[in-house]
């Protein structure tokens, strides 16, 4: 779902010299003579850097750059202590214990547990909009808090001290320190945001806590990130300068091929897919099996999609397998269900893929029961963020539909953020997207479509759904817990407000020189240990 950009924005970039070194082998060491500058194609503009207001993938990874909350995934994807010095878990497992680190924010300010505090209490304000609010509510009162239901001052968030942070959960939840990696929990400065709501617009009011700090900011062209000489273990961070770029993805592809980029394709584009085989057959291309699926929202307000029995009629007469041999041809694997398959739930297909018999009957039944026949449907528009990947998924999609069904559908290639707007206000039929996961628990799949979720664009909902998940909170039996999050999933698919469509691989390529940069399953990115070597 990216966007292009006029080609007036690229001169500028095809002169940049980024590594100080020539491609080639990697030493075993950190080159004294190696300039630790890198170039990393982001394709376009972020939506925010406030993390509070995240919602695209792509703006997450960049605020992570520049800020840190009380925990981060370390060298080896592990979820370690960043902010936190320490934690102690209660016997209960409901309260934990921050101690912080002395840190400083990038202008110089102490780093309090009154900032962490500051920044959840404002994401779960009722009146501000924070599309990633729903993951705060493992939160004692954070759900009602956040509907309006309770006041603020009831939340389980205390502040004894600066430096000390104390959370009361609702219920258990083992995945919580991993769940704090999320830009949703990081921390706001909050003397600044109090004056200035709209620091997070522009490179000269930006405070962050993180590895960089943000030095410049050319809006649609560039983001130029520095070494944060205030971070607590700045003596980690070998990079001195980060270039950000925003290019077009097949335009960046081939920028990297004139060594001016030292990175480029996931997490933040997708690599052109006529280059995967050869990229392939060179060695070149490095595939990491992604957390995430990929998937068609349906709104179900929107005739004629009320019908579940059309929606089941769309989603049967897909054929994935083909999709993703002949299309994408990138290590994806065919999904008939939410939770990719990596985290356990089920190992079963909840249904055939290119069951096309079946599907028309569905669509058969479909059109007698709303009284209309093929001909006289509503047109029916895929909405979608332009990139190859999708427009290629869409296409094919659409191809399938035409020849199984006998209907068209019309393509509706929007920018990202414009897509982005659109689906959040839910002004759209049928809308290509995808999930990577933000901890590695089935859960965070499933909770995307909870009633009052500020993710669920699909205006679907549905008792029992709601009724499992709120079970599962409560079961501290892991098997038990798998079994209720399986029947949550048989509802999902039973009902179809979304159609799921295949699991991620995540494809890049790199300059041989950079090294140790940390690529997650979830899709995160993290420089902070990166570093350029030279023969």
């Amino acid at each position: 779902m990216k966007a292009f950009l006029r080609m007036t924005v690229l001169l500028p970039l095809l002169t940049l010299s980024l590594t100080g070194c020539k491609r080639g082998g990697a030493s075993a060491h950190v080159s004294k003579g190696a300039k630790q500058e890198i170039s990393i194609n982001i394709t376009t503009e972020p939506q925010t850097l406030d993390p509070r207001k995240i919602r695209a993938l792509n703006d997450g990874n960049v605020v992570r750059m520049l800020m840190e909350g009380l925990t981060r995934p370390d060298q080896h994807g592990a979820t370690t202590l960043a902010a936190a010095k320490k934690v102690d878990i209660s016997p209960d497992q409901k309260t934990y214990t921050f101690t912080l680190k002395e840190s400083q924010w990038s202008n110089g300010d102490p780093v309090t547990s009154y900032d962490f505090a500051y920044a959840w209490k404002k994401s779960l304000t009722p009146t501000f909009i924070s599309p990633n609010a729903n993951l705060l509510y493992v939160i004692k009162n954070a759900r009602e808090a956040n509907t309006g239901n309770l006041p603020l001052s009831l939340l389980g968030i205390e502040t004894p001290d600066a430096k000390t942070l104390v959370i009361t959960l609702n219920h258990p939840t083992p995945y919580f320190l991993d769940l704090l990696t999320h830009p949703i929990f990081f921390p706001v400065n909050s003397k600044v945001d109090r004056h200035n709501p709209h620091w997070a617009e522009k490179e000269t009011t930006y405070v962050g806590n993180g590895p960089f700090i943000l030095s410049e900011w050319k809006h649609h062209n560039t983001i130029t990130a520095l070494k944060n000489p205030h971070y607590w273990d700045q003596k980690a961070v070998l990079l001195s300068k980060v270039n950000l770029v925003m290019v077009s993805e097949d335009t960046g592809f081939k920028i990297f091929g004139s060594n001016d980029v030292d990175w480029d394709g996931s997490p933040f584009s997708a690599i052109p897919v006529d280059a995967i085989q050869s990229l392939m057959e060179k060695n070149k291309l490095h595939s990491t099996p992604a957390l995430a699926t990929s998937w068609i929202r349906v709104n179900v307000k929107k005739s004629p999609f009320e019908s579940k029995k059309l929606r089941q009629a769309l989603a049967y007469a897909i054929d994935r397998q083909a999709i993703v041999e002949h299309v994408l041809q990138g290590k994806q694997i065919p999904a008939t269900g939410i939770v990719p398959k990596a985290m356990g739930l089920s190992q079963e297909a909840y249904f055939q893929d290119g069951n096309v018999e079946l599907a028309q009957k569905l669509f058969d039944e479909a059109l007698e029961e709303l009284e209309m026949t093929a001909e006289n449907l509503p047109e029916i528009v895929l909405t979608y963020g332009s990139g190859e990947r999708a427009h290629v998924t869409v296409q094919a999609i659409q191809s399938q539909w035409k020849e199984a069904l006998g209907i068209h559908v019309r393509l509706e290639p929007l920018e990202k953020r414009v897509y982005f707007d659109r689906v959040s206000k839910k002004d759209y039929t049928l809308a290509l997207g995808d999930w990577f996961a933000d901890f590695g628990d089935p859960i965070n799949f499933l909770e995307v479509f909870t009633k009052d979720a500020g993710t669920n664009n699909t205006n679907w909902s549905h008792p029992s759904y709601g009724e499992l998940l709120e079970t599962s909170y409560q079961t501290t039996d892991k098997e038990e817990r798998k079994n209720i999050l399986r029947r949550s999933e048989e509802i999902l698919i039973s009902e179809l407000p979304v159609i799921p469509l295949y699991h991620y691989s995540l494809l890049h390529v790199q300059d041989d020189k950079l090294k140790d940069v940390v690529l997650t399953t979830m899709g995160n990115i993290d420089f902070k240990w990166a570093h350029v070597e030279c023969n």
